[in-house]
C-alpha cells in the first residue's frame, strides 16, 4: 500500500511572483516527503460592503445561494457572498482554485481537496484581505517585510481595524498568536519576535540558485555597471528617492558610471541580468530580503546596502559588501570609493559569493522550514 504523504497548502499572493518563486525552492528539496500544494490569494480576495442592512444581506445572499446551486460544477467563476457581520464580500466557488505541484514544478488543479496536515501563508495580511475555504489543524504564517508597521495593506477589511495603529505586541495577538508557527525573512524580524513567542524561525530561498551566472570581470573595466532589480515605485525601496539621485551626483564627478535595471519580467530572465554587473546597491528601510541581494551574491556581485533584510545578516563590511545609511551622500560616498578602488570592489567579489553559500544555500535554509512546520 503507498504510504500517505502529508499534505502542505502553501498561501501565495499571485502565480510567478517573489513569494511563490521562495515556496518553490522549498518544494522542489521537501517532496519526496510531502505533496505540496499552491492557491492564490487574489482568487480569495475580499471586498468591502458598503451596504449595512441585515436584510439586504438576507436577500444578497439567498439569491447567491440559487445562483450556486445552479452553477455549472465545470464553471470556475466564483459567485460573491456577504459577511455576517457585513463588512465584506467574500468568494466561493464551484471548484475550489487549488493546485498541486508536480515533479517539476508545473501546477496541476486539484479542486477537491479542502483538507490539508499543513497551511503556509506565505503574507500575514493575507489572513484580513481574503477568505479561504481550506482547513487544516496546523498553519504557519509568514513575515517578509523588516520594519513595523509591517510594509503591506493595512486595512483590515473583515473588522475595520487599521492594524497599523496597533503595538507590536498587541497586532502579535490578534493576528499571529492564533498560528502554530511564524517564518520570518532576515534582518530584524527573528529578534523582534523571540520577546513574544518561541514559535518563530527565520527561513528563506531563492529559486534557481544554481543557474545565476557569475560576473568574473567584477571592477575590471574603465567604468562601473550598477545594478538594481524591483518595483521602483514602492517608497522603501528608495530607489526614486536615494538610488537615482546618488547615481546622478557621481556621474557628476566625471566618473563612468551605469545603471541596469530591471522593473519587471520572467523571473529566468534574472540568471543572467547580473553577468555584467559590477556592484548592486540597495536603500530599502523595510525589507527583509530582498532578494536582488540574494540573487547578486550568487553572481558574485558585491553589495552596498542599508543595515535591512539579508544584507544584514550577509554582509561582513569591508569585506564582501558596504553598509550605508539611508540618504543619497552615504550612498553616494559608497560608490565612489568602490569605483576609485578597483582592487577592493574585487576582491569582494571573490568572497560575497562562498560567504553567501555558507549560511543561505537552498540545501541549509530548507531545513529552518522544516524546522518551523515540524518543530
Amino acid at each position: 500500500m503507498k504510504e500517505h504523504k502529508s499534505r502542505i497548502l502553501f498561501v501565495v499572493d499571485k502565480p510567478d511572483w517573489a513569494y511563490e518563486f521562495m515556496v518553490k525552492t522549498w518544494v522542489e528539496l521537501i517532496s519526496d516527503n510531502y505533496d505540496c500544494y499552491v492557491c492564490f490569494q487574489e482568487d480569495y480576495a475580499v471586498k468591502k460592503n458598503k451596504n449595512k442592512s441585515v436584510a439586504y444581506r438576507l436577500v444578497f445572499n439567498k439569491l447567491a445561494r440559487i445562483k450556486f446551486i445552479l452553477k455549472n460544477k465545470t464553471d470556475e467563476s466564483k459567485i460573491s457572498f456577504i459577511s455576517k457581520n457585513l463588512n465584506y464580500y467574500y468568494p466561493v466557488y464551484k471548484k475550489n482554485k487549488v493546485y498541486q505541484y508536480d515533479k517539476d514544478l508545473n501546477r496541476i488543479p486539484t479542486p477537491n481537496i479542502s483538507e490539508f496536515d499543513a497551511i503556509v501563508e506565505m503574507a500575514f495580511y493575507f489572513q484580513y484581505i481574503s477568505e479561504f475555504p481550506f482547513k487544516s489543524e496546523r498553519k504557519l504564517v509568514g513575515i517578509f517585510t523588516d520594519s513595523f508597521p509591517h510594509d503591506g495593506p493595512t486595512e483590515d477589511l473583515k473588522q475595520n481595524i487599521d492594524r497599523s495603529k496597533l503595538s507590536r505586541e498587541d497586532f502579535y495577538n490578534k493576528y499571529l498568536a492564533s498560528y502554530n508557527h511564524i517564518i520570518v525573512g532576515g534582518g530584524n524580524l527573528l529578534k523582534d519576535y523571540q520577546p513574544l513567542t518561541s514559535d518563530v524561525t527565520f527561513v528563506y530561498g531563492i529559486y534557481g540558485q544554481s543557474y545565476f551566472k557569475e560576473n568574473p570581470e567584477v571592477g575590471e573595466n574603465s567604468y562601473l555597471t550598477i545594478g538594481w532589480t524591483g518595483s521602483p515605485k514602492r517608497p522603501m525601496k528608495g530607489f526614486e528617492a536615494i538610488i537615482l539621485p546618488a547615481i546622478e551626483e557621481v556621474q557628476k564627478t566625471g566618473r563612468d558610471v551605469r545603471l541596469k535595471t530591471k522593473f519587471s519580467g520572467d523571473y529566468e530572465e534574472l540568471y543572467s541580468f547580473y553577468e555584467d554587473v559590477d556592484l548592486i546597491v540597495i536603500a530599502s528601510n523595510a525589507d527583509s530580503g530582498p532578494s536582488l541581494y540574494a540573487e547578486a551574491s550568487l553572481s558574485a556581485v558585491p553589495t552596498v546596502s542599508t543595515k535591512v533584510g539579508l544584507p544584514l545578516m550577509g554582509i561582513n563590511n569591508g569585506i564582501n559588501g558596504l553598509f550605508i545609511n539611508r540618504d543619497t551622500n552615504s550612498l553616494k560616498d559608497a560608490i565612489i570609493q568602490l569605483y576609485d578602488n578597483p582592487i577592493l570592489l574585487k576582491s569582494m567579489s571573490e568572497r560575497v559569493k562562498s560567504d553567501y553559500l555558507e549560511w543561505m544555500d537552498n540545501q541549509k535554509t530548507v531545513h529552518h522550514f522544516l524546522k518551523a512546520l515540524n518543530s
